[in-house]
């Protein structure tokens, strides 16, 4: 899911503070042809692909792999699945191995979509968590791992011009939408219910068992903290570039 997050930044910072000769091969894409347009961003992310392992040290953007996210906070409180729950010292591995499906880049309306597919993410960390899921208690903490084969992700945006105190035109990130699917999930939480070994078994497999389920359940939750996410990050990123510096207009 946070794929989309850290492609579409690096997209747009990649122009920013980076030695002359690294420019020098950034493609600039044409505004005034779509057909092109379209094609030159794909093909862009193909050209940056070999930075995402490692990371750009010039503009302070770490390596892909892993991602590290030190906090991720869920609340549900209503519906089948009702938990508080804290990730933290979350990685994620997998996602360099994404493809990019399409994107739709609308000079007219202003509008960017991008689809990504990622065959495997395998995701770490610890976790805190209490509630109920489908009415059966759960809570513990201590260290989980999940696998999601086949992520499908399409996110949109609406860009709009504008002209900052410095006099220079510049992009600004509204209306996020991020939808995704996942073909496939399997899930560990360790010391569930204190490390009660019978009750920790009986709620890993309800949770693989059901696991499409609960993911529907608590999708609009994830959903939108995802977009919140990548608003302020695509906002706060496209911010600082100027217009003319990845896009010409002939």
């Amino acid at each position: 899911m946070s794929v989309i997050v850290r492609l579409l930044a690096l997209l747009s910072l990649t122009t920013l503070a980076m030695p002359a000769e690294f420019v020098s091969h950034l493609r600039k894409c044409r505004v005034d042809n779509k057909v092109e347009l379209d094609s030159c961003l794909m093909q862009s992310l193909e050209d940056l692909r070999p930075t995402f392992r490692t990371g750009i040290p010039e503009l302070s953007l770490q390596p892909l792999e892993p991602m590290s996210i030190n906090s991720i906070v869920f609340r549900r409180g209503e519906g089948a699945v009702a938990v508080e729950s804290t990730f933290t010292n979350v990685e994620v591995t997998g996602l360099s191995n994404f493809s990019t499906k399409f994107i739709d880049a609308n000079p007219t309306t202003e509008q960017l979509t991008v689809g990504l597919y990622v065959p495997q993410l395998h995701i770490t960390g610890q976790y805190i968590i209490n509630g109920q899921i489908f009415f059966l208690p759960v809570s513990g903490s201590g260290p989980f791992w999940a696998d999601f084969k086949g992520v499908d992700a399409t996110g949109d945006s609406q860009l709009r011009v504008t002209r900052n105190a410095d006099g220079v035109d510049r992009l600004k990130v509204t209306n996020m939408n991020i939808d995704f699917t996942i073909r496939d999930l399997k899930l560990h939480l360790d010391n569930l219910f204190n490390g009660d070994p019978i009750l920790a078994q009986t709620m890993n497999l309800f949770l693989n068992d059901n696991g499409q389920e609960i993911l529907q359940d608590i999708k609009p939750e994830v959903t939108r903290q995802l977009n919140e996410l990548v608003q302020k990050v695509m906002d706060d990123a496209l911010s600082q570039l100027p217009v003319t510096a990845i896009l010409q207009s002939k």
